[in-house]
């Protein structure tokens, strides 16, 4: 009896089965409707595109200025950087006094650019401080290949290689043909002692200053020195001071700071034209000014003079109305100095990639065709433009003298510092402020407190 009741039970559950799924699945309505709630639940499905947009950076390069042609010739090349990445723009930004001591104040501040100069004296004390990036890890062994050895030795400790020099100069001897002319002189002064019985005829035949120098400029005397038989200067340690007392070095400072005092003040006290002037005694700000509105007949400058004769005194032509020679000669040979000057990165620059790619645009081969070798601004780091034929011919004789030496601007891990205490000491000595044996105390003195902390 029970299982007739069970069985009776199964069957209704299966019929209400029956009967509920055909309400729910709604495929087929059955005769009988019922009243029912349906609910709709919608499932919507969005799909989301993102369209990134490379947001703009911006590099802060600074350098120093050697008129407005450098100038003009970098603005130039930033623009065409930026045509060529449109993500990335340069902020320049000119510094005209005590640059390296501005930019490293800069990093203190929290504002240091993150693209600058730096030239090879000052090179040790920023790389001492950790102010640069190694630019060995940023750049390929081969694009670091292209360099000339000797214009990267300053910038290397314990094996990195910290900046890659933008360019190089030498010292050379300008003249102006005209005044030479007039004076009954035909060729270029060989020796120091001709240099300055030149400058003396000059002055006496025509009545302009014969020869312009720097007062003070320590490493323009340096191949006085060298060319004569002293020591290259290497100040390393307090002891290094002793360079001063080789008499050698004492004879040619003396001549050196002479050359101001007897050709200047001596010669104005007598009456007579100076045969050594300072710019600013012809109205000039700098060497290449005074030479270039041709109040002196005779300079003792860089590569970087010759654009700058060219954009603002057109009418001076090269060739024709001056010329360019080789520093004169001293006893024991023909010595010059060279300068070059870095590209450095900002160790803690927040775009190091964007940084060394605009570096190395205007570092590499179509940078430097263009900026240098094109634009004329001094001479070419990389090798392989020597011959090249957009070469100015103004820079590609300086390339031809032959010298015994050629030296770099470094003298030791504090040359910055020193180079400009030195000056001050030889500038007073030529103003008259204190005599030669003074201003080598004063020197021997820099030496001893700078390098004994």
């Amino acid at each position: 009896m029970k299982k007739v009741l069970a069985g009776g039970l199964l069957i209704f559950v299966l019929l209400l089965a029956v009967v509920a799924a055909g309400c729910i699945g709604g495929g087929e309505q059955t005769g009988t409707q019922t009243p029912a709630t349906v609910t709709e639940t919608k499932v919507k499905t969005e799909t989301k595109v993102e369209t990134q947009v490379q947001e703009k950076v911006f590099v802060r390069f600074a350098g120093w200025s050697a008129g407005e042609t450098e100038m003009k010739n970098y603005e130039k090349m930033i623009k065409a950087f930026e045509e060529q990445n449109p993500n990335i723009g340069i902020k320049y930004e000119v510094i005209t006094q005590m640059f390296h001591e501005n930019i490293l104040a800069s990093y203190g501040a929290g504002v240091a650019p993150d693209v600058f100069y730096v030239d090879s004296a000052w090179a040790p004390i920023f790389i001492d401080k950790g102010a640069l990036y190694p630019i060995s890890d940023l750049a390929d062994q081969s694009f670091i290949d292209q360099f000339y050895p000797f214009l990267l030795e300053p910038f290397m400790k314990d094996g990195k290689l910290y900046g890659l020099p933008k360019d190089w100069s030498m010292l050379a001897l300008f003249y102006n043909k005209k005044l030479f002319e007039q004076a009954g002189l035909t060729r270029p002064p060989e020796t120091w002692e001709e240099l300055e019985e030149y400058a003396k005829i000059i002055a006496d035949k025509t009545g302009k200053p014969g020869l312009a120098i720097y007062l003070g400029g320590f490493n323009r005397y340096v191949p006085v020195a060298v060319s004569n038989g002293a020591p290259k200067p290497w100040f390393e340690k307090p002891e290094d001071a002793s360079w001063f007392d080789n008499p050698v070095v004492r004879e040619t400072l003396t001549w050196y700071i002479d050359l101001y005092r007897k050709g200047k003040t001596e010669r104005e006290n007598q009456g007579l034209t100076p045969y050594v002037v300072q710019p600013s005694d012809v109205g000039a700000g700098w060497l290449g000014d005074a030479f270039g509105q041709q109040e002196v007949g005779m300079v003792i400058s860089g590569n970087w003079m010759i654009p700058f004769l060219a954009d603002q005194f057109p009418d001076f032509k090269y060739g024709e109305d001056w010329d360019i020679a080789p520093v004169p000669a001293g006893k024991e040979g023909r010595v010059t100095m060279v300068y070059t000057v870095i590209l450095g990165i900002n160790a803690k620059t927040e775009h190091p990639q964007e940084a060394w790619k605009f570096v190395e645009f205007l570092l590499g081969p179509e940078g430097q065709k263009e900026l240098v070798v094109k634009g004329g601004q001094t001479l070419p780091s990389i090798k392989g433009f020597e011959n090249d034929p957009d070469m100015w011919p103004q820079h590609k004789k300086t390339l031809s003298f032959k010298y015994d030496q050629m030296i770099v601007f470094l003298w030791g891990p504090k040359s910055g510092p020193l180079e400009g205490k030195f000056s001050d000491a030889m500038a007073a000595a030529m103003r008259g402020e204190m005599s030669v044996d003074e201003a080598i105390e004063v020197m021997k003195q820099v030496v001893q407190e700078e390098l004994s902390s």
